[in-house]
């Protein structure tokens, strides 16, 4: 009984602990996808791979006609000719490839740079305002259901704004 007795009360000052603690939630990807942050380095990166990927625009216009060409004349092209232009197609195809993954990948990796840089600067606030704030527990991952009262996804969002300009 006198164990019983211990846990209850064990239990109970637990739970008025608990009922003291300030509990903050931030929406993650609203935080993210609409900072200032984010839009910029969008644009940056965007800027920064355009010249190749209008490259690869013009290399397929000049694929596309070449192939144009060769059905529109492989009638009267000889076996030799038509081989050789069949290579030179295969050749521009592969090249065109390759430099698209290779694009791709570098595109992958400034992504996840710039993404890196904005999730430090995102911790990094978060970090202040619940020591500012008094929070013991700031949550932004997948959460079933957060009430608006802990909701400090905003306050994050205008710090981040603040920063920013």
């Amino acid at each position: 009984m006198k164990h019983i007795f211990t846990f209850l009360s064990l239990f109970f000052i637990a739970i008025s602990q608990a009922s003291a603690l300030k509990i903050g939630y931030i929406n993650i990807d609203h935080v993210v996808s609409n900072s200032p942050q984010f839009i910029q380095a969008n644009q940056n990166v965007i800027k920064e791979f355009k010249p190749q990927e209008n490259e690869l625009i013009k290399l397929n216009e000049k694929l596309k006609k070449l192939i144009t060409e060769f059905n529109n004349n492989k009638d009267s092209l000889t076996k030799v000719e038509a081989n050789k232009r069949i290579k030179n197609v295969a050749a521009l195809d592969k090249k065109i490839k390759n430099k698209a993954s290779s694009l791709q990948e570098k595109l992958e990796a400034r992504n996840k740079q710039e993404l890196g840089e904005i999730q430090r600067l995102i911790n990094q606030v978060i970090k202040e305002i619940a020591e500012n704030g008094k929070f013991d527990l700031i949550l932004y991952q997948e959460v079933a259901y957060a009430s608006k009262d802990i909701n400090i996804t905003q306050i994050i969002s205008n710090k981040l704004r603040q920063l920013f300009e």
